[in-house]
């Protein structure tokens, strides 16, 4: 009989795991390639390229997960000493060391994609200014680079108030990190009492 309620404990310790772990498995993320050559919506107007910003913008649901984006490339300069990063689950920042002439990359979202969602980038130029931005329209995952209906050039002096606070750290973090401050103080407290 206690075989029988070992077996049974076990067998609801595992449903209770696989359940756990269910909604980690179901995850599927997405992603597209894109970038930007540095010339100004309709002009030959170049600009060299100090930093680019992704936001995902009144889109809820949809957020970048991992670094944000990946595959960072340059066709006519290597990107050496430029990098990903994820401020936050709606804005990814791409900067390096020395400008670009252009920029690729493959932005990484969490979830299933959506039918639609708006996909907004800056450019900046080597005065870190925002030398242009344009916002898009992604269709099922896929970005619509048709002028006008898929992406449109927004005005940089007038730009939307984008989220660009960091992610604060977790409650957890910090109540991890106060008891073991505290048990560091207990243990050297206890040593100077053995002695």
């Amino acid at each position: 009989m206690k075989a029988n309620r070992k077996y049974k404990t076990t067998l609801l310790g595992m449903v209770g795991f696989l359940l756990l772990l269910a909604p980690l498995v179901a995850h599927a993320d997405f992603s597209f390639s894109m970038g930007d050559n540095g010339y100004y919506p309709d002009s030959n107007k170049h600009t060299n390229i100090s930093k680019v910003e992704l936001f995902v913008y009144n889109s809820p649901g949809v957020t970048f997960t991992g670094s944000g984006a990946t595959n960072l490339s340059s066709s006519s300069s290597g990107v050496s000493g430029w990098s990903a990063t994820l401020v936050n689950p709606s804005y990814v920042l791409l900067d390096g060391k020395k400008n670009l002439t252009d920029i690729y990359w493959t932005a990484l979202f969490a979830g299933t994609a959506p039918e639609t969602f708006r996909f907004d980038y800056l450019i900046y130029g080597t005065n870190n200014k925002v030398a242009y931005a344009i916002s898009m329209t992604i269709e099922n995952g896929v970005p619509n680079f048709t002028q006008g209906s898929g992406w449109v050039a927004l005005d940089p002096k007038n730009l939307p108030n984008y989220n660009r606070n960091p992610v604060p750290l977790p409650p957890s973090v910090w109540l991890l990190g106060t008891g073991l401050v505290g048990a560091f103080i207990f243990r050297k407290k206890m040593m100077k009492q053995t002695i």
